[in-house]
């Protein structure tokens, strides 16, 4: 055999070794593969977050980045549901599985590491955007205030405060006097929207942490039986085979009875017919 036969011989082999044995071996690793997927998209999601949290508050600070900033937060914390759950669905699969159980803990150690990025950002954002509607209001009540007040207002804000002091500190009409109030509103009910995906998160985490400590305990059980049924096979084992060696050994004592009981009638025969 050449080794190119040896080496079409083994990519077969592990091509083979790599088709699913059942349908739930199939159905686990559909799934694995997807909860891979979601965990990449989390985590490049977390990074787009980061980036647009860094625009607000200065002067590339948009009504189109908050939007942005909004949706691709939403649209993380749905996917951040949706593989809660796959993982969950992939756990149970793999009680059954036990030959996974490195996969399940390895899927389950990425995705608690993203949901960790995930709250991060979540919390970044929302100090971002308190300091922002801090300041908002500090340039409203110096606007109404007086020039008085500005400077002394000014003096105490963090670099962050004022370089957006210094974009919105002018001189306000009415109209942006009301736009920046909207403003702060809708920012306001941005903040408590994510507080609320922080608490949902917590609560996830609470979820995959009691799921995943279930889950190694099972796994543990499932080690336990097979090592009592392979230590009960060999107490079988050992039983039957002292069983077969008593019975050589009756079998030995019965013959060597036969042979002398044989012997003795043969004597008596033998000393009749003399």
């Amino acid at each position: 055999m050449s080794f190119n036969d040896f080496d079409v011989e083994r990519g077969t082999s592990a091509a083979r070794s790599a088709l699913p044995s059942s349908p739930e071996d199939a159905q686990f690793k559909n799934l694995q593969q997807s909860l891979s997927i979601q965990v990449f998209k989390i985590n490049a999601n977390v990074q787009g977050i980061l980036k647009l949290v860094d625009q607000l508050g200065t002067g590339r600070d948009t009504g189109s980045i908050r939007k942005t900033l909004h949706d691709l937060t939403e649209s993380t914390r749905d996917m951040v549901k949706r593989g809660s759950d796959d993982l969950k669905r992939l756990v149970s699969l793999g009680n059954n599985l036990p030959q996974h159980k490195t996969a399940v803990q390895k899927t389950s150690h990425d995705m608690q590491l993203s949901l960790v990025a995930f709250q991060r950002a979540q919390k970044v954002s929302a100090e971002r955007q308190r300091t922002v509607v801090e300041t908002a209001k500090r340039v409203i009540d110096d606007e109404t205030s007086g020039p008085d007040e500005t400077d002394g207002a000014g003096s105490s804000h963090q670099p962050l405060l004022q370089e957006q002091a210094q974009v919105q500190q002018q001189t306000l009409s009415p109209a942006d006097l009301a736009f920046q109030e909207t403003l702060i509103q809708e920012r306001e009910a941005e903040i408590r929207e994510i507080e609320t995906g922080i608490h949902e998160l917590n609560e996830i985490f609470r979820d995959i942490g009691t799921m995943v400590i279930e889950q190694g305990g099972m796994l543990e059980n499932i080690e336990n039986n097979v090592t009592n049924v392979a230590r009960d096979i060999r107490g079988a084992n050992e039983e039957l085979g002292q069983a077969s060696e008593y019975q050589r050994k009756a079998g030995r004592r019965a013959l060597c009875l036969m042979i002398v009981l044989v012997i003795v009638v043969a004597v008596v025969l033998l000393a009749i017919l003399a």
